[in-house]
């Protein structure tokens, strides 16, 4: 070590940068680049300087710090470890940073016990890191969590091993969180305590997501981890308390028979999940002991003015009829059963097509005093289902605009209770299949009792599909909503091989309709691909057998590739062999408890389209209203030219024809900021309509929308019954209603 220090010190005496005197005294240090009869520049080790020559009393020429230190790195041995230490400690003597940075991680890579390199590189990195991390918490106060990610990937491929590695993750899985992307939250938090397990923050936020995800004994395991690590009295009391909660909801849970329905235990875990603040969870789980039998007054009531409040008419009058006749002289109860019985005519108007009665109807509901929320509320419970026939059934239903019939089988669980909403799952199946075989595949999903299952046929001779059946499949997706009380915000749409094709297009162009996508061994064709950013808000599930064609492998890697690059809830995996066919019914469990927590908003924080058609020009809260002129025409003749004396081939015509497609896509990226802002960026689009909700931005205040950068509107926007209505029709769908809208003109720079 003496030898390096004897050898650093001579370095640093004959290491001499050019030094430049200036006539008023000061001095700079470094390399001069450029010298001429009017300036002088001299390159310092952090930036370049211009100096008037008239300025300029006297130049001194020497070696400079980076020179002398690429010098003296080229010499240098690649494993001396001890040579690595005292170049650094060079460099730091010359304010060369980064060099220095780089000589303590080498040091440490050849021993990682290097005390002294450590104690150097520590603040050196944490000096790097903060602004870094300051930006990002920041950007995320502000609402702009896509914007923070950047700045927090920078730390991670800069510092991957260091503890400002955990931070960078653990506020990357908070942005997550705040988007409940509870899963991609929850493998960040994972990684943020792998590298730092003593960060209270993260176990806290790792419990909070495995409990979103319905994960207890993880919730229960992250939330010990954070009592271990809490200063505070006070929290590592409430952490407590949530754990002793958490205990006994995961006992519950473990004593059940889940052959004997049991009313008491059901009420048990209502009020336990209620606790832990899972109030959906929980009041559904109080629902099931009222379905079970359980009639406790207080359960009830509480169940009462859950569905009211939400909207479940049905629901609601029922529960309300069970405490008047305990209570025949409540007066109170009398008078809600009144209020509530006058919305009944809620779904009478969704359904009514003439828009002159429909208005009728309206001024009806609007004069039942009900507030404009509850109205809302009612609208997206509206269903109102007859009992069908459990289990196994076949069916057949009209296929929108061809006005063919199609034939399906459908999987309806033994406990469908029209009165509730249910999870649907839409499956199309492989090459030369039924649906009533490709049922076989999804056993298991309908061992769980939970979800409607919709298999449509293909209608042709060979059994396989075309994109041309898309028509179908959004057909086969009307039929199951208008057949049973299904939840359109927990829909899956999922196929295999040339069904997982269908799937794709399908919710591609239409990624508003589906909470989530799960395709199994099939590729993305090439004009679907052009849509893969439309799946911003669509968690997809890719499975396929790692043996299986290289076209559908190779596919399927590069579409979760670039979702993975853009950020978005994707998850590829490839099953060994041939004989493990991801369509197995063994594998659908851990899709199934993928799909859990997997549920669409309709008021996403962020959506997106791509498209040049009107039949699938609109995702979410917004709509394409008109195309500009630079849109992709089908039928507009596409001038190519090949260069003299040459022919292009079937397949290069093909790819040219494809490019110009995807440069004249249109496409609607769109984002609510904090402020009550909305954030648009569009391509070859002229106009839009911006549909909005209390449930996005606070519409008793002004709203403004930007595109492309430039204010599009300003102002307060009214809320709107006919628009409700109307936004709800246009969708075929309830629970997609947006109480405003807006038109805004796109001016692309």
């Amino acid at each position: 070590m003496r030898r390096w220090l004897l050898i650093l010190l001579l370095a640093a005496a004959s290491a001499r940068a050019d030094t430049v005197r200036l006539k008023n005294g000061n001095v700079l240090e470094g390399t001069v680049i450029e010298e001429n009869a009017a300036e002088v520049k001299v390159r310092t080790a952090t930036t370049e300087l211009t100096v008037p020559r008239a300025q300029v009393a006297e130049i001194e020429k020497g070696e400079a710090p980076l020179d002398a230190y690429k010098r003296r790195a080229a010499a240098l041995g690649d494993n001396d470890a001890g040579g690595h230490y005292a170049l650094a400690l060079f460099c730091l003597d010359g304010k060369l940073l980064t060099q220095a940075m780089a000589e303590l991680r080498r040091v440490l890579e050849l021993n990682k016990d290097h005390a002294e390199a450590r104690a150097k590189l520590t603040p050196l990195l944490e000096q790097r890191a903060a602004p870094l991390l300051a930006r990002a918490r920041k950007l995320q106060e502000q609402g702009d969590y896509d914007e923070a990610e950047q700045p927090l990937i920078t730390i991670l491929e800069q510092y991957p091993d260091w503890p400002q590695a955990a931070l960078a993750q653990h506020y990357l899985a908070v942005g997550f969180a705040a988007q409940k992307q509870y899963d991609m939250a929850l493998t960040r938090w994972r990684r943020a305590l792998a590298l730092d397990p003593k960060l209270v923050e993260a176990a806290e936020g790792a419990a909070h997501a495995s409990a979103e995800m319905g994960k207890w004994d993880d919730a229960l395991a992250f939330t010990d981890r954070a009592i271990e690590g809490a200063k505070d009295p006070a929290a590592a009391d409430r952490l407590r308390k949530r754990a002793e909660a958490l205990r006994e909801l995961v006992k519950l849970q473990k004593d059940a028979d889940p052959k004997k329905p049991d009313p008491a235990r059901f009420a048990a875990e209502g009020r336990v999940l209620l606790q832990l603040g899972q109030r959906e969870r929980g009041l559904n789980r109080l629902q099931d002991a009222y379905d079970a039998g359980a009639r406790d007054p207080n359960l009830v009531k509480t169940l009462a003015e859950y569905n009211e409040q939400h909207g479940r008419i049905l629901m609601a009058l029922e529960l309300y009829k069970d405490l008047a006749a305990a209570n025949p002289r409540d007066d109170d109860l009398a008078r809600r059963r009144t209020q509530i019985e006058k919305l009944l005519l809620i779904p009478t108007a969704f359904e009514t097509h003439e828009k002159a009665r429909r208005d009728r109807i309206l001024f009806d509901v609007a004069k039942s005093g009900a507030t404009f929320d509850y109205i809302e509320a009612a609208l997206r419970e509206s269903a109102d289902r007859e009992p069908q026939k459990t289990g196994l059934v076949e069916g057949s239903f009209l296929v929108d605009e061809v006005l063919t019939t199609s034939t399906y089988a459908a999987y309806v669980p033994k406990a469908y209770d029209p009165r509730r909403p249910w999870p649907l799952i839409l499956a199309f199946h492989r090459d030369g299949e039924s649906g009533k075989e490709h049922f076989y595949n999804w056993e298991t999903a309908a061992a769980t009792d939970r979800y409607i299952l919709m298999l449509p046929n293909s209608p042709r001779k060979a059994g396989d599909w075309k994109f041309a059946h898309l028509t179908l499949a959004l057909s086969a997706l009307h039929h199951a909503v208008k057949t049973y009380n299904i939840d359109t915000n927990r829909v899956y749409i999922a196929g295999t091989g040339s069904g997982g094709l269908l799937a794709w297009s399908t919710a591609l162009r239409h990624p508003d309709l589906f909470a989530a996508l799960v395709v199994r061994n099939a590729v993305l064709d090439e004009v679907s691909r052009m849509y893969l950013r439309a799946a911003a808000s669509l968690p997809t599930y890719l499975a396929c057998s790692v043996q299986g064609s290289p076209e559908v492998v190779g596919s399927m890697r590069e579409a979760a590739t670039a979702m993975e690059r853009w950020s978005y809830d994707v998850l590829r995996e490839e099953v060994p062999g041939y004989t493990r066919n991801p369509s197995l019914p063994e594998l659908n469990r851990k899709i199934l408890g993928w799909l859990d927590d997997k549920r669409r908003d309709p008021y996403a924080s962020r959506a997106r389209l791509v498209s040049f058609e009107f039949s699938n020009a609109d995702a979410y809260w917004l709509r394409v209203e008109k195309f500009a002129s630079t849109i992709f025409d089908p039928d507009r003749k596409i001038n190519i030219k090949a260069p003299f004396g040459q022919q292009y081939t079937a397949e290069q015509l093909r790819l040219i024809y494809l490019g110009e497609m995807g440069k004249a896509m249109g496409q609607v990226a769109g984002a609510i900021a904090p402020g009550n802002r909305i954030r648009i960026i569009t391509r070859h689009i002229d106009e839009l309509t911006v549909f909005l909700d209390d449930k996005m931005v606070d519409l008793d205040k002004p709203v403004r929308i930007y595109v492309n950068g430039e204010l599009a509107f300003s102002g307060k926007v009214e809320r709107s019954l006919e628009q409700l209505f109307d936004s709800a029709r246009y969708k075929r769908d309830p629970r997609l209603c947006y109480s405003a809208a807006v038109k805004v003109k796109c001016r692309e720079k």
